[in-house]
């Protein structure tokens, strides 16, 4: 059984994220970094004999994994970005979720900050309960959802204990993935930074057949996750969330009510 991870990158120093990948309690046959082109490069990481580095020809997040995916020779694939760390079990939790569940299935891990709290974390009464129906109707708040605005809800380890759970979408920061079941293609409709593009992605996995799970019982740790920015970041993720809500058929009023709540709660707290 060989196991394959793709990490899409713009190179650098990506040493801690390869070490946390080979210190883990199972070890991948190659870890494949995909830059644009041979004008990034990765900084050398000592006693690493899995690492490939490929370079894609172009720039874009989803195009490069597609890429990645492509060259992949493990019959499992993690996909994989380059601010991720993987807890020691993770990959191995990961891959025996997979064998006890249906072939056509894919899973990530729950996700952590670095300050150890789970990223997602929700308050679910008060006016965010008034906010949460006006989003996505009658049904609220629900851990795993996709929205009725094209929004999404997390995973909170905390809140459940249940081992796997079901949802609509997973954090496209983690996937682990049977090579049979891979988009291969660049999926994203914009330049530049890839925004909700783990929603597309995940629609188009379900849409072609493929469950996915969240195993509360992996984990890995990423960044703190901060506030989109109203002069860089708004436009781009309006832009790419309106085509993912025509695609999926959701409700544009209903997106457009977040995004007002959303600038109203930005100046407010400014």
């Amino acid at each position: 059984m060989k196991i394959s991870v793709v990490v899409p990158s713009l190179g650098g120093d990506l040493r801690r994220i390869i070490d946390s990948v080979n210190r883990g309690s199972m070890i991948p046959s190659e870890i494949i970094v995909c830059l644009p082109n041979n004008s990034h490069t990765v900084e050398s990481v000592d006693h690493c004999d899995n690492l490939k580095v490929i370079y894609a020809g172009r720039y874009g997040q989803v195009y490069q994994r597609a890429v990645g995916f492509k060259a992949a020779k493990g019959d499992y694939v993690l996909q994989l970005d380059d601010d991720i760390l993987l807890d020691k079990g993770c990959l191995e939790r990961l891959l025996c979720a997979l064998e006890q569940l249906p072939e056509k299935t894919s899973v990530s891990p729950c996700l952590f900050n670095v300050n150890g709290l789970p990223m997602y974390q929700q308050k679910k009464t008060g006016i965010l309960s008034i906010y949460y129906r006006l989003i996505n109707g009658k049904l609220g708040y629900q851990p795993g959802a996709i929205t009725q605005a094209g929004t999404n809800f997390g995973v909170n380890p905390a809140e459940t204990k249940e081992d796997l759970i079901q949802v609509d979408w997973l954090p496209g920061g983690c996937v682990l993935h049977r090579k049979e079941n891979l988009i291969l293609i660049d999926y994203y409709p914009n330049k530049g930074k890839a925004y909700c593009e783990d929603l597309i992605h995940s629609y188009l996995l379900r849409q072609s057949g493929i469950a996915l799970f969240v195993d509360t019982r992996a984990k890995c740790t990423t960044p703190l996750n901060p506030r989109l920015s109203l002069m860089k970041d708004l436009v781009p993720d309006i832009k790419a969330r309106h085509y993912f809500v025509k695609l999926a058929n959701l409700s544009m009023v209903r997106m457009w009510i977040h995004y007002v709540v959303y600038v109203v709660r930005f100046l407010k707290f400014k």
